[in-house]
């Protein structure tokens, strides 16, 4: 009987890691991408609402309102944006960003979201977006 010096294909074990590794990989990618999702639609419903103060002004109150009923109309629920803590202090800053300054507003979102994974393992994730918009001149 002849041996077979050389082995050709992949050891059972390794083929089993290769594997895991890709399915979790796509886990990872179903769990994450609706939160990136969640992310740009903040982003464009600021974005909009910043080209639509370029020709008028509104008031904190106004702009609170309108995000709130741009999030609803883009099934975003505002009741589960936390707002994003700096470090270790708890800071009870909103979600959403109106600050009025000499020559401009800035306005944005801020917020994190916790992700759980597996067990005790989250990811948590800062999300930030601010637009600076000049004050038009009466």
């Amino acid at each position: 009987m002849k041996l077979i010096k050389n082995q050709k294909g992949m050891p059972t074990i390794v083929l089993i890691i290769v594997v895991g590794f890709f399915a979790y990989s796509i886990f990872l990618g179903i769990k994450i991408t609706p939160v990136y999702l969640e992310y740009l639609t903040i982003k464009s419903s600021v974005d909009a609402l910043a080209e639509e103060m370029k020709t008028r002004q509104i008031t904190k109150s106004q702009f609170m309102s309108l995000m709130a009923k741009r999030m609803d109309l883009n099934y975003v629920s505002v009741k589960d944006l936390v707002p994003r803590r700096d470090g270790c202090e708890k800071t009870t800053k909103e979600v959403f960003l109106f600050q009025r300054g000499k020559k401009e507003y800035e306005i944005g979102a801020s917020y994190e979201k916790r992700i759980p994974i597996i067990a005790n393992i989250d990811f948590l994730l800062n999300f930030e977006h601010k637009k600076a918009i000049p004050i038009a001149s009466k």
